[in-house]
């Protein structure tokens, strides 16, 4: 395990970025299964596309150490139109509008909050390292 603090932070950020892409594979992989269709009950079904889609930017958001704002933002609506799209095509699923906007309001939510935070006095971040370096 890395000792060095910069170090730390980068392998933090690519464990973010391993558990989003995680957390979208199993979008994909459970929305097959026939066990999911009504597992959760409406309302509730919202405010878990709202969790989940807020959990991915936010991961997202760490990953990227709160750069590319907007990408993040197009990156998390297009998986929650993706995850909408597959769904019609799976039996005994179907595409929801509703559940695309609050995969949609999670991710602007999520991302405006977090930089609204990195706004504040004496917030620092790291900007140096990328997972991809």
């Amino acid at each position: 395990m890395p000792t060095d603090p910069s170090s730390r932070v980068l392998v933090a950020r690519c464990l973010c970025l391993a558990m989003a892409a995680a957390i979208v594979f199993e979008l994909f992989t459970m929305s097959v299964r026939p066990a999911a269709a009504g597992l959760i009950v409406a309302p509730w079904d919202k405010l878990a596309h709202f969790t989940v889609y807020s959990a991915i930017a936010a991961l997202l958001w760490i990953a990227a150490a709160g750069r590319m704002r907007v990408a993040l933002l197009f990156i998390v609506v297009a998986v929650g139109l993706l995850d909408e799209l597959h769904q019609a095509g799976v039996p005994g699923r179907t595409a929801d509008a509703m559940d695309f906007l609050a995969d949609t309001c999670a991710a602007a939510a999520t991302i405006g909050l977090l930089a609204l935070k990195g706004r504040g006095p004496g917030k620092a971040t790291d900007r140096g390292q990328s997972c991809a370096a």
